[in-house]
């Protein structure tokens, strides 16, 4: 099992996971920060295919959950573009619920870290929505925008896409460590 100071990251399991990982698809609050699609309520089948195509091209995908009490706070999963290039992309989920306590932090730093250090990547990319503030601040430089790309709650928002060099993870290692 891997595990953050507040998380255990643990396989995917279709009984103990699949629906709440499904029930979130239809979750306003939160699919609206994750898709660029038209948000409208999507069906069991849908949400069970989503998940299995995630599966089928994710070199990780894991599901993380509370030490203490095995609340299930999100997912996390990695895409990386060949063998050669090295490069990979990253995706999170964190439940509402679980905004704004550190979660996405500590699992991005432990996927950043296994992703550096045991798959080799070389770099790791995100996408985001201009608006969402949380994943700006997780440490990614910018490095494109897609102007009001997205129209959300009656105004335009820009999807910026940021990434992280292994070099560059490695330096913020450093420096926390002095």
């Amino acid at each position: 099992m891997f595990q953050t100071s507040n998380l255990n990251l643990v396989a995917y399991e279709i009984a103990k996971h699949r629906d709440i990982i499904s029930s979130s698809r239809n979750n306003y609050e939160l699919v609206h920060y994750l898709t660029s699609v038209d948000i409208v309520p999507r069906t069991e089948a849908y949400s069970h295919a989503l998940i299995d195509t995630f599966l089928a091209n994710n070199v990780l995908f894991s599901v993380f959950e509370l030490k203490e009490t095995g609340e299930v706070v999100g997912w996390v999963n990695s895409s990386v573009d060949g063998s050669r290039n090295r490069n990979g992309l990253l995706g999170i989920v964190v439940r509402p619920e679980y905004w704004g306590k550190g979660y996405a932090q500590e699992v991005i730093e432990w996927t950043l870290r296994y992703a550096f250090l045991n798959l080799g990547y070389h770099r790791m990319g995100l996408s985001v929505f201009a608006g969402n503030e949380r994943a700006v601040r997780l440490g990614f430089k910018e490095e494109g925008r897609i102007r009001e790309s997205l129209y959300k709650d009656g105004k335009w928002e820009d999807t910026v896409q940021m990434g992280i060099l292994k070099r560059e993870w490695k330096a913020m290692q450093t420096a926390k460590l002095n």
